[in-house]
């Protein structure tokens, strides 16, 4: 599938310490001394997820990472070429532990630090010794406010597009697990939406500002982020830092009632350097290129008593349908005839997520409909190529789910449908030369069925 055991360590966000702005529950309060308050927070949750569908088409096999399958082993389909699969795991947020310690110096200078850590229940590979699984720091921060706003800086999730990530998972999947990322390989949560109408803005190392809060509605935010690179054909040099900002509006003017609009972009620059050999003297130069990956967002949302909506988007290159400066191959044109890496170019992608929740009691249902288009790119090989892979162009995702409320403990099912559809497939089965080529339609659907239970404090 597309995100391989990268993404699927990264993947999966914190229901505490959400960026800048926390969707936890109430923490736990541990102690005071010497000025400093220190509690506790988190969530522990297991799921049954059991997916069945189509394998990859024909033709993928060496982009392994497009379409859902994320093995090579022949025996992961069976006779008919479909997908049965079921494992017990953690959700869309793995399960989590954060620690914080808070002091107020005076009335205008408040200090916060945070330490959270993430955990996957189940095994990395089912077929390990020895039962390691996954664990890491996924927030690690001070915050330094008063107000004239505040300094962050520490490694914390990106601003680009954390809003639209936020909005899945307080519409849709803060209980649930939607779209397992990977099921072959586990390490950090499941993905909800993501890849299917939202990015992931993966957790970095950063410094950043964020205004105060103008008439109690319009927050800006801007960080510098520890650039990432795309190893993909070696574009490997960041001579800047990644450059990311966020503007959110939020206004309520009575208890559940209100809307939230925002708006997100990133840049950044990566390098590579290349050998060039004249063909009349065979001399050998060394010649540097580079290109730029960006992204913009934005999305809006409202409560509205027991109905919440909104939809979210983004466009932008340099990442895949999941996310930023991407591992996967697909991010960069597919074009095998231009030797010289430095020609292939980043493909433009984009993506939109409408979901809405309805809320009766301690019980409330949610759906949502995301798409993610990946467009064709002048570094790809025209779409005639015969025994080309078939380039991937669109990832659908249909969700719902019901989920229940017992003190604090949530109990849910949800259901995701995420359909892919590629190029066709230009193949020539007779040999009868180029001149009589068929085309074979690809695509491929997948059902993906969660039920779990979750403890959060």
């Amino acid at each position: 599938m597309s995100p391989s055991r990268m993404l699927g360590g990264a993947l999966g966000i914190a229901a505490v310490g959400l960026g800048w702005t926390s969707l936890a529950s109430a923490e736990v309060p541990l102690g005071e001394a010497a000025g400093w308050a220190v509690s506790i927070d988190g969530r522990v949750n297991a799921f049954v997820s059991h997916v069945w569908g189509d394998n990859r088409p024909a033709g993928l096999d060496n982009l392994n990472w497009v379409g859902f399958n994320e093995s090579n082993s022949p025996g992961q389909a069976d006779s008919e070429n479909q997908l049965r699969k079921t494992r017990v795991r953690s959700g869309y947020v793995p399960s989590t532990l954060g620690f914080n310690v808070t002091k107020t110096p005076s009335d205008n200078f408040h200090i916060k630090g945070r330490v959270e850590v993430g955990i996957q229940i189940t095994n990395i590979d089912p077929a390990f010794i020895g039962d390691p699984t996954w664990m890491e720091p996924r927030a690690v921060y001070l915050d330094l406010s008063g107000n004239w706003g505040s300094v962050h800086a520490g490694r914390d999730m990106s601003l680009f597009p954390r809003q639209n990530l936020f909005m899945n998972y307080e519409l849709g999947h803060a209980y649930g697990l939607g779209f397992p990322c990977s099921y072959e390989r586990m390490f950090g949560g499941a993905c909800g939406h993501v890849g299917f109408g939202v990015l992931w803005p993966d957790f970095r190392a950063q410094i950043g500002y964020s205004t105060p809060k103008f008439g109690d509605v319009l927050q800006i935010s801007v960080a510098l982020l520890d650039p990432r690179t795309v190893p993909t054909y070696n574009w490997d040099q960041t001579p800047l830092p990644r450059v990311e900002g966020d503007a959110v509006a939020d206004y309520s003017w009575r208890e559940g009632w209100g809307v939230k609009g925002w708006g997100n972009g990133f840049w950044q620059t990566v390098g590579t350097a290349v050998d060039n050999v004249d063909p009349m003297t065979m001399a050998v130069t060394r010649e540097d290129y580079s290109q730029d990956a960006y992204g913009v967002g934005g999305g809006l949302q409202g409560s509205f008593g027991l109905l919440k909506a909104g939809v979210s988007g983004y466009t932008g290159k340099g990442m895949d349908g999941f996310m930023t400066f991407t591992f996967n191959p697909i991010a960069i044109g597919q074009d095998n005839t231009l030797l010289n890496r430095s020609e292939r170019r980043f493909r433009k992608t984009s993506g939109f997520l409408a979901e809405a929740s309805l809320t009766w009691g301690s019980t409330w249902i949610m759906g949502g409909f995301g798409k993610t288009f990946l467009d064709r790119d002048p570094t790809d090989p025209p779409i005639e190529t015969l025994e080309a892979p078939p380039l991937i162009r669109s990832q659908t995702g249909i969700s719902t789910g019901v989920f229940h409320r017992i003190d604090s403990v949530v109990i849910g099912i949800d259901y995701f449908n995420a359909r892919y559809a590629f190029d066709a497939r230009f193949t020539d089965p007779d040999m009868s030369g180029p001149l009589e080529p068929t085309f074979v339609d690809s695509k491929q659907t997948v059902h993906i069925v969660n039920s779990g239970v979750t403890l959060e404090w």
